[in-house]
């Protein structure tokens, strides 16, 4: 019952800020076969474009936590850029792919209500395409990093 709330509260502050075809949607082509354009695009570019769909909303055009729906959730969203900083030098790529798909499991870490991408992703395709969406995603955030 409280993913079904947090669902509705998302898409209802995407809606006022302006986001809801972004967030319901997702990013343009996400859910369609790779054209040859989009075949040619790399997985950051695939990344980015996802990233600005799924994730900007909250954790900001940056990764830092400012996006325009940030204000209104309870837990401040993590500043992205800082995962490789805030475990020893090590970007977390696995860590960040479960997060992706299955959601914070890590109380510590901050609250879960974070959407958790997975479960869209299937929407849109196989397994393999939920592996590729995850992997493109983790990849740009890993290219956020700060120096």
């Amino acid at each position: 019952m409280r993913t079904r709330h947090m669902g509705s509260v998302i898409l209802a502050i995407a809606i006022a800020v302006g986001l809801g075809p972004t967030m319901i949607a997702g990013p343009a082509g996400a859910g369609e076969p790779a054209t040859t354009g989009q075949a040619a695009r790399g997985p950051a570019d695939q990344g980015a474009e996802m990233y600005r769909g799924y994730c900007a909303p909250c954790h900001g055009a940056k990764g830092i936590g400012d996006g325009p729906a940030a204000a209104a959730l309870k837990t401040k969203p993590t500043d992205l850029t800082r995962l490789t900083a805030s475990n020893k030098g090590q970007f977390p790529a696995q860590r960040v792919a479960m997060v992706l798909e299955f959601g914070v499991v890590v109380p510590a870490h901050g609250s879960t209500d974070m959407p958790t991408w997975g479960s869209t992703f299937r929407v849109m395709g196989d397994e393999a395409s939920v592996r590729q969406r995850v992997t493109a995603l983790t990849r740009y955030l890993e290219s956020i990093q700060a120096k």
